[in-house]
């Protein structure tokens, strides 16, 4: 089964944002960082429920999802749900950052 994938308004900002974080140290290892992510993004259209559970998708009412992806020292968590035929990615975080809470996400 194909999965259509697609980014809340969160997401799409949460990832810019780390974007132009590394596009102003490294503008090359930016570009290559974005397209690499949205590459492995992209891979959930296949098989998404593979990945485990996020660590705190008890306290949501939907199931969160959490696919990690490692770009040398770096670590971030792309956070989604499955809805039918739709994988909703929620959140693209550092891995450092505290986990979420409640009030943290669209669902």
């Amino acid at each position: 089964m194909s999965y259509e994938v697609e980014y809340t308004l969160q997401a799409q900002s949460e990832l810019e944002e780390v974007y132009r974080w590394i596009q102003m140290r490294a503008p090359l290892s930016a570009i290559r960082w974005r397209e690499e992510i949205i590459s492995k993004v992209e891979s959930l259209s296949s098989s998404p429920e593979r990945h485990r559970l996020a660590s705190e998708s008890s306290r949501f009412p939907a199931e969160i999802r959490q696919l990690l992806f490692r770009k040398r020292r770096s670590q971030f968590r792309i956070l989604f749900t499955i809805t039918g035929e739709r994988v909703v990615i929620l959140s693209v975080r550092h891995h450092s950052r505290k986990p979420l809470e409640g009030g943290d996400l669209p669902v």
